[in-house]
């Protein structure tokens, strides 16, 4: 059985966690797979936005434990590929400039809410729950470094420290949740979200994220050579030429992506 289900509709991916009976929990298959997905979602012209969400009950309840066992001589072992290795599982490690919508509902906790985070927009039901349980065994939030793009000082710490969940109102008052709607309305959010990301030009949605997410770490130099290198063949593309004349002609944009 797959573990993460890939499915296209139109110019819409969507990738869903597919362990219900482990509440998606994530595990080696799991991250591999993702792998593969993210690898696709990137290169392939025909889709422009994603959705990640999970089936069942949960988005993601965290890594898969059968994952995290003693070794041969007593001490915790913890399989790195979900951060570290060859087949890492945030959609970052890629180069995933398109953008994700992560669709939480349930439990949200550990590497379901690193998977959350790595998104560009969250969108969560009234029940979902966010949360790094790790602490509550012993053992450290591999994710503690990513929360620093999230979340101020002080609350990442507050999530780190407790290891308690919050609600997904909490999670919205930190800034780590977009919208909050009720269960059933939740993937129609979502979808609605997705449809609206494209009807804006395509190449500069994609150029805007690279942007952002590579500049958190130059300094103000080698951010504006970075600006001028990826926004100048966008702003000179045939999707930015029909764009003007569109918005001349009082009419939608037909985009090529290119």
């Amino acid at each position: 059985m797959d573990h993460v289900l890939y499915e296209k509709k139109g110019k819409i991916a969507y990738i869903t966690l597919n362990r219900p009976e482990k509440l998606n929990a994530v595990g080696l298959q799991a991250t591999k797979e993702l792998a593969k997905i993210w690898k696709d979602f990137r290169d392939d012209s025909e889709v422009w936005v994603g959705i990640l969400s999970g089936k069942g009950r949960s988005f993601c309840a965290g890594a898969d434990v059968g994952k995290m066992d003693l070794g041969k001589e007593g001490k915790w072992t913890i399989d790195k590929s979900l951060i570290l290795g060859e087949h890492r599982m945030g959609p970052s490690n890629y180069r995933v400039w398109k953008p994700l919508i992560a669709s939480v509902h349930g439990h949200v906790l550990g590497a379901g809410l690193y998977l959350a985070m790595e998104c560009d927009i969250r969108i969560a039901s009234e029940d979902a729950e966010f949360g790094l349980p790790e602490p509550m065994v012993g053992i450290p939030t591999l994710f503690t470094p990513y929360l620093r793009d999230h979340l101020p000082r002080g609350l990442a710490m507050e999530l780190l420290l407790s290891a308690e969940s919050i609600s997904a109102q909490r999670a919205y008052e930190m800034g780590l949740v977009n919208r909050i709607v009720k269960r059933e309305k939740l993937m129609p959010m979502a979808e609605e979200m997705a449809e609206n990301l494209c009807q804006k030009g395509p190449l500069c949605l994609r150029a805007m994220k690279e942007v952002y997410y590579r500049c958190r770490d130059m300094d103000n130099h080698s951010a504006l050579a970075l600006v001028e290198r990826v926004f100048a063949p966008v702003m000179n593309s045939e999707d930015a030429a029909e764009g003007k004349k569109a918005f001349m002609e009082k009419r939608r944009p037909r985009w090529k992506d290119r």
